[in-house]
């Protein structure tokens, strides 16, 4: 890929050859749109046996040119069960945590090549965030949370220790503002208009 000193470094687990979420599709919307506006993406995912299932058919789809660079990761519930059960804490907070030990050092050798302006990391897979969160702090580029919904409610995750780790990944990402409600009274405009400030001011 040719390197651009517009480039962000993007951390999704669902991309292609992932298939069964529509969640693939955000990830990959961003990547073929953002060559358009003058950034190019690197992609940070993970090794296809991560997943359930895969196809080939959105391979075609991906960017001519653009650096995908996957990692290990297990799946807690199909490569550490035993009688459908699996330890807990290989599963907080979410089933592929695992994709954290390769990921981040992967990743800060991504930022050494590519140089990127910012990082960008996408839920519902928990772990995503973690990786950003600590690529962030490693080397203090601009990190991008992308949610889509919340991840706690009163009740959920039912299980009290995912739901603390859910609420520790969320106050991480929370960044200036003082509360969730703060952050979803922004207009999309408003969001949009902040993140370029933080990207362009670096």
């Amino acid at each position: 890929m040719r390197q651009n000193n517009k480039t962000v470094l993007m951390i999704a687990f669902h991309f292609p050859p992932f298939t069964g979420s529509s969640g693939v599709q955000r990830t990959l919307r961003f990547v073929q749109h953002l060559p358009r506006y003058g950034w190019q993406a690197v992609v940070l995912s993970v090794n296809p046996r991560a997943y359930e299932s895969t196809s080939e058919d959105l391979i075609a789809s991906i960017p001519e040119g653009t650096h995908v660079q996957r990692t290990f990761a297990f799946d807690a519930a199909r490569h550490f069960s035993v009688a459908n059960r699996y330890p807990g804490f290989l599963a907080r907070p979410d089933r592929w945590m695992s994709w954290k030990w390769s990921a981040v050092g992967a990743g800060l050798r991504l930022i050494d090549r590519f140089k990127p302006r910012a990082i960008w990391s996408t839920y519902p897979i928990a772990t995503a965030h973690l990786i950003g969160s600590e690529l962030q702090k490693r080397s203090r580029l601009p990190w991008v949370a992308d949610f889509r919904d919340p991840m706690v409610f009163d009740d959920y995750p039912p299980d009290p220790a995912t739901w603390r780790s859910f609420k520790a990944i969320e106050l991480q990402a929370r960044g200036p503002f003082d509360s969730r409600e703060e952050l979803d009274s922004l207009s999309d405009r408003e969001v949009s208009r902040s993140l370029i400030a933080i990207i362009d001011d670096h």
